[in-house]
């Protein structure tokens, strides 16, 4: 990269003083990770919870709605929604609709900034759901789940919070695009991870932020072990929010291993339509 900017010098360092403060999880979101380690744990009890939080009930009401659930009949409250999402599945999802939740900031030209980034997000998430019910439908995601991989795409940049958080507390110095790229693009992998063992994440995820510029060159040998890392950064290629990398994977070499075919997978009619009803749920 350039020269290193201030508030990349500033971030680094923070971490080599082990002084950088990363975001929690959104409160709610938080407080339903606890509630479903309960074995106890019941939809009344979340639903008590949830509904504190309005933002994020009106999402899980939606999503509930959606093409995503298959459902044929309107959800007109959150227990209802959470009846059709069932208990097994809340917490991922619930943790995909919060995510958002992290990226506040009072200026205007950080909140730009970050709401872009929302939008990206999105469109990887979206991506990453449409990815791996087509390998499911040929039989190869079997370890592989479509909420999980929703909350992957959600959390794929997470790296970025800690860096806006900085961005907007000394926005006369560091309210500017270039500077957040900048330093998104030395740190992002890295405060990823760090957010996500922070946050507790599973190891399938927590590797995702690690991966997503380049994809796993050297541990992807074939359709057969893809994981979410991969999914996720090919989502990124596909709708072109990849982030500038030489040594990264293309969609002609993710083509070559099969993960998808090299017959113009995207541009498939059936495909965007998947992917366009995905992203107007997200949205």
């Amino acid at each position: 990269m350039a020269a290193p900017n201030a508030l990349y010098l500033l971030i680094d360092d923070r971490l080599k003083r082990d002084e950088l403060q990363l975001p929690g999880l959104p409160e709610t979101a938080e407080r339903v990770r606890e509630a479903t380690l309960n074995p106890n744990c019941n939809l009344q009890e979340l639903a008590r919870i949830i509904q504190h939080d309005p933002a994020l009930s009106a999402r899980l009401i939606r999503l509930a709605n959606s093409a995503y659930l298959g459902s044929r009949s309107k959800a007109e409250s959150l227990m209802q929604a959470l009846t059709r999402i069932g208990l097994r599945r809340i917490r991922t999802l619930a943790l995909a609709m919060a995510v958002e939740q992290v990226f506040c900031p009072a200026n205007d030209i950080v909140r730009e900034y970050a709401q872009r980034y929302v939008r990206q997000t999105r469109e990887i998430a979206a991506a990453s759901v449409v990815i791996t019910q087509h390998l499911q439908e040929r039989g190869i995601g079997h370890r592989l789940h479509q909420d999980v991989a929703l909350l992957a795409g959600m959390v794929s940049r997470i790296g970025l919070a800690p860096i806006l958080k900085l961005a907007d507390e000394f926005d006369d110095s560091f309210a500017n695009p270039s500077l957040i790229n900048g330093t998104m693009r030395g740190f992002g992998g890295k405060l990823g991870v760090d957010v996500l063992k922070h946050w507790e994440f599973t190891p399938n995820l927590i590797r995702v932020p690690h991966y997503f510029r380049c994809g796993r060159m050297k541990l992807l040998d074939d359709a057969i072990v893809v994981n979410y890392c991969d999914i996720v950064h090919l989502a990124s290629l596909l709708t072109e929010n990849a982030e500038a990398d030489k040594a990264a994977m293309t969609i002609a070499e993710y083509e070559q291993r099969e993960i998808i075919p090299a017959s113009g997978f995207w541009q498939e009619e059936s495909i965007q339509a998947a992917y366009q009803t995905m992203l107007e749920t997200l949205s």
